[in-house]
């Protein structure tokens, strides 16, 4: 069963929006006015995976302070939000020739596969990398079911 999620309805409204300007050849016109364009993309990248005990997430963040992170679980929702750090070359008289990485506040809200136990929740960051192991609840973990012999 899949919940109705407001953050992945407005995610996929905004791709088709990209794509239809895209297509008409204004998409970095229309991209740098709404800060959605072609380079722009969902921040931070995310490996998700599981196995029979956990559901796994990896998320590169260098250059991020773990500090300065927030994640949060809201049903099978899990939340990553953050600042990332700009550099502020302009009031040193430099000027910008290229500007692809992006900064400032971001946040990724991922569905889980499965139903988690929030309280056991555990993250870790390391070398730029957040990883979130994510214990799936009694309920939702393969039972063996013993076969009886007549």
């Amino acid at each position: 069963m899949r919940y109705w999620n407001l953050n992945r309805e407005v995610s996929q409204l905004q791709r088709e929006l990209d794509n239809l300007f895209r297509s008409t050849g204004f998409g970095r016109e229309f991209g740098r006015l709404t800060g959605h364009g072609s380079v722009m993309k969902d921040y931070p990248s995310i490996n998700l995976r599981e196995d029979d005990e956990n559901i796994f997430v990896e998320a590169l963040m260098p250059g991020i302070d773990p500090k300065q992170l927030e994640i949060s679980m809201l049903g099978n929702t899990l939340t990553i939000s953050g600042s990332r750090p700009g550099v502020e070359d302009e009031k040193n008289g430099r000027t910008w020739h290229r500007r692809e990485r992006s900064h400032g506040t971001f946040m990724r809200t991922l569905e889980l596969p499965a139903e988690v136990n929030a309280n056991k929740v555990k993250a870790e960051s390391r070398h730029g990398l957040l990883r979130v192991t994510l214990p799936k609840a009694e309920a939702h973990k393969p039972k063996k079911i013993a076969i009886k012999v007549r």
